[in-house]
């Protein structure tokens, strides 16, 4: 053998070696496919427990539509217990108060418009919605107007909740 044919011979196994065979290249992907599982089933992980710990925030409006079925409202405050619906309701104070709008608007020195002044009976009352956790903090507060024409006058004297 000549040294033209052995350094031939050398070049085409250089050649030959500057690609991958197939069984690298099927390792190479399942290491990287590995890795990659492994990384999505952590931020999976991490996501599902970081939404366990948070607990949903509790709106005033269901309170209001709860209390919106009411066909008579009486003036006075109430206070329900939501606990049977879920265990995300416990913890949780839920309180309304209903008030006449004349009055109220007179008190704070509102003038009601001259159609609501001259009506026989006024049906308009402010509910005025908190929902408070009992571990303390800021609670949630939403105001709303019901227009309720068989509801009572005056202060209710006894009783009270949802009818």
């Amino acid at each position: 053998m000549n040294t033209k044919t052995m350094i031939a011979a050398v070049r085409n196994r250089a050649i030959k070696r500057r690609a991958f065979t197939l069984l690298e290249v099927m390792i190479a992907c399942f290491v990287f496919f590995l890795v990659a599982f492994s990384v999505l089933e952590l931020t999976t992980r991490s996501l599902s427990a970081a939404r366990a710990i948070k607990k949903p925030r509790i709106d005033p409006g269901m309170l209001a539509a709860l209390v919106s079925t009411n066909h008579v409202l009486e003036e006075g405050t109430y206070s329900l217990d939501l606990s049977q619906l879920g265990e995300e309701y416990t913890g949780l104070e839920y309180r309304y108060t209903v008030e006449d709008f004349m009055k109220t608007s007179a008190m704070q020195g509102i003038e009601a418009p001259s159609t609501v002044q001259n009506s026989v009976e006024n049906s308009l009352f402010i509910l005025t919605f908190e929902v408070t956790s009992r571990s303390g903090g800021e609670p949630e507060v939403m105001r709303s107007f019901f227009y309720r024409p068989g509801s009572p006058k005056g202060m209710r004297s006894a009783g009270g909740g949802l009818r």
